[in-house]
């Protein structure tokens, strides 16, 4: 009898091993959410709180294996979304943790440190994760030009164990912004004469699409048109150019002159073409509330005057340029010529500020100026004239 119960406790001892062995294993191996729970504290309690602290080191052991950024309130994907020029975007930031996907909280940085660094392609001028009232997001802030193609970017993640410094893992974050280019379908379904309208969300027209709508034209000129403007030019053999447009006020301009009404038609890729076309600026929404009306253009913080003549069939001011640049049109006569801002001191800079950043709660010349003031008063030759008077508007 004695040796049985020998052999009976000799048996309980190694399944004990056994189970608790097994035990240690899962808590290595398998992942979960990051918590602050801890097994001393469980320990003294019965046999079910000991299988709850079984789970809660299984939880408290696990690491995240990669780092998501949702979408952001609009809907756009980084990665998946072309980004628009000058925009700021906030991507909600979540954590893979044993295949789910769990918001960053500030727990999960009391353990790991998150470094964003730029490996290749075009910076933007913001980079970075942040703290928000209702979470972590990751700032993405594109820089304010606006090129002729779709521009790439790269940057890398790297989430390291803040006690150790060892690398939990890296992953590479990649996303285009910019503009699109026209439809093409567009572009093959015009006919000789079509108006050639402009989308916004497609405001790019490569050289290839110029020369086909050239063609279809019999290389005579061409009406291209956007928001409030019609451009008649010869686009025979041009390069590729953005055609967006804007209506959105100039606010050195609206600084300068705070008791004056304007309308703006501004062209931020400044487009330039070979050819002098005919600009029409429609402003029949503004006759009834201008008695006279003044045309500029305003480059490089000046504002110069414009010689523009009034269609009264179509209620538009009309002048020739090769350049589309800043135009407006307001209410009272501005001196040609006038400085509105020093444009040699306002902020050049276009680095990233947020290059190689860590994520931690703790932490969480006078020769060329003459050189360039000649060359815009060159370019502005085809659009000022000495003594040019206001446009009345047509009383009815």
């Amino acid at each position: 009898m004695k040796k049985a119960i020998a052999a009976l406790l000799a048996v309980s001892a190694t399944l004990s091993i056994g189970v608790s062995a097994f035990a240690d294993d899962l808590s290595v191996r398998d992942s979960g959410p990051i918590t602050s729970s801890s097994s001393e504290e469980s320990s003294s309690e019965g046999s079910s709180s000991s299988e709850e602290s079984s789970s809660s080191d299984v939880e408290s052991t696990s690491e995240p294996t990669a780092i998501v950024f949702e979408a952001d309130e609009d809907g756009i994907v980084l990665g998946t979304d072309l980004l628009e020029p000058g925009k700021e975007y906030k991507f909600p930031v979540k954590l893979t943790i044993d295949g789910a996907n769990v918001a960053l909280t500030e727990a999960h940085l009391d353990v790991y440190k998150i470094s964003l660094s730029h490996v290749s392609g075009n910076r933007m001028k913001t980079f970075k994760i942040e703290e928000s009232r209702d979470g972590y997001y990751l700032h993405v802030e594109t820089k304010d030009t606006v090129p002729t193609e779709e521009l790439d970017s790269k940057y890398r993640v790297k989430v390291t164990k803040k006690d150790g410094y060892d690398e939990v893992f890296t992953q590479e974050v990649k996303f285009s912004y910019g503009y699109s280019e026209m439809d093409g379908d567009y572009v093959s379904g015009l006919d000789k004469g079509d108006i050639v309208e402009i989308d916004q969300d497609y405001p790019v027209i490569t050289d290839t699409q110029f020369n086909k709508i050239a063609k279809i034209n019999d290389y005579r000129n061409v009406t291209l048109a956007g928001p409030e403007w019609q451009f008649t030019v010869n686009v025979t053999d041009e390069s590729t150019k953005n055609m967006l447009s804007t209506n959105a006020g100039i606010k050195e301009v609206l600084a300068k002159f705070p008791d004056q009404d304007f309308k703006f038609f501004s062209f931020p890729g400044k487009p330039s073409f070979a050819a002098t076309g005919k600009m029409a600026l429609d402003v029949e929404d503004i006759m009834d509330e201008f008695d006279q009306m003044y045309t500029y253009r305003y480059a490089n913080g000046r504002i110069y005057r414009i010689k523009a003549t009034f269609n009264e069939e179509d209620n538009t001011l009309e002048f020739r340029t090769n350049r589309l640049d800043n135009f407006f049109v307001t209410n009272k006569l501005i001196k040609d010529g006038t400085i509105v801002s020093d444009v040699e001191n306002e902020d050049t800079s276009s680095e990233d500020e947020s290059e190689n950043t860590n994520t931690d709660k703790n932490n969480p010349g006078t020769g060329a100026s003459d050189m360039i003031n000649a060359a815009v008063m060159a370019a502005i030759a085809s659009l000022t004239a000495a003594g040019a008077v206001a446009v009345k508007k047509a009383h009815k």
